[in-house]
């Protein structure tokens, strides 16, 4: 995304939401706002944040950070008995649910998989090259 004039970034898409910065910021959203629900902490505000506030490539990418950060402080606590324990929730409909820790880890990663397909459709759409960078090219070597 840095690669792109932010304009490009800021420029309505048409799409599930209403920019390439906008998905982008959606999905750490998610991710925040799932790792935070796991690790019993306060969500409040997470999605009320208005995508205006990422006004350039540094903010978005603070935000990225920090996300990533809170997700692997959570990913270490993990042991099998507690990504097979069950975590009660209120849904958007108000109504309680019920899933297991793991299944909800693995609906946050098809989120990620679901907006970054969209971006790299954007991508294409515009003629643009996307950026691939695979997991094990993002991690590097052991």
């Amino acid at each position: 995304m840095a690669a792109l004039p932010w304009e490009k970034v800021t420029e309505n898409c048409g799409a599930s939401f209403d920019c390439v910065r906008d998905i982008f910021v959606h999905s750490l959203q998610a991710e925040q706002f799932w790792i935070r629900s796991l690790s019993g902490k306060s969500v409040e505000g997470i999605f009320e944040t208005p995508f205006t506030r990422f006004s350039n490539f540094s903010v978005v990418q603070e935000y990225a950070d920090e996300v990533e950060a809170e997700t692997n402080e959570y990913l270490k606590t993990l042991t099998d008995e507690k990504l097979r324990s069950v975590f009660e929730f209120r849904g958007w409909d108000g109504k309680m649910k019920r899933h297991r820790i793991e299944d909800i880890l693995m609906h946050v990663v098809e989120e990620e998989i679901h907006h970054r397909g969209e971006l790299l459709c954007i991508y294409w759409q515009s003629d643009i090259r996307p950026p691939y960078i695979s997991y094990m090219a993002y991690k590097g070597q052991a």
